[in-house]
């Protein structure tokens, strides 16, 4: 599986910063999807759950991300978000 460069930036700093095969994230205007080169765009994000998936052989993980913006570059991927909690197991 293709991947790309994910970071999620707080504003107490970076809470993940990895490569990745796929982000799943709430939008402004719906659900979203991204994976590697994807058309790049930046749009606002709604706060709600978040599933970043790693590659066919590793486990997801789940968390729940603040409002903030989101842009898609290339093969990176940034989103600027007010918070970001892992959701326990």
């Amino acid at each position: 599986m293709n991947k790309f460069a994910l970071k999620v930036i707080t504003p107490q700093g970076v809470v993940i910063d990895k490569l990745v095969a796929g982000f799943y994230l709430r939008g402004s205007e719906g659900d979203l999807a991204v994976f590697a080169g994807h058309v790049p765009f930046v749009t606002s994000v709604r706060e709600g759950k978040c599933t970043i998936v790693y590659d066919d052989s590793s486990e997801d993980t789940e968390a729940v991300a603040g409002s903030g913006m989101l842009s898609v570059s290339g093969d990176s991927v940034t989103l600027m978000t007010s918070s970001w909690k892992i959701c326990s197991e």
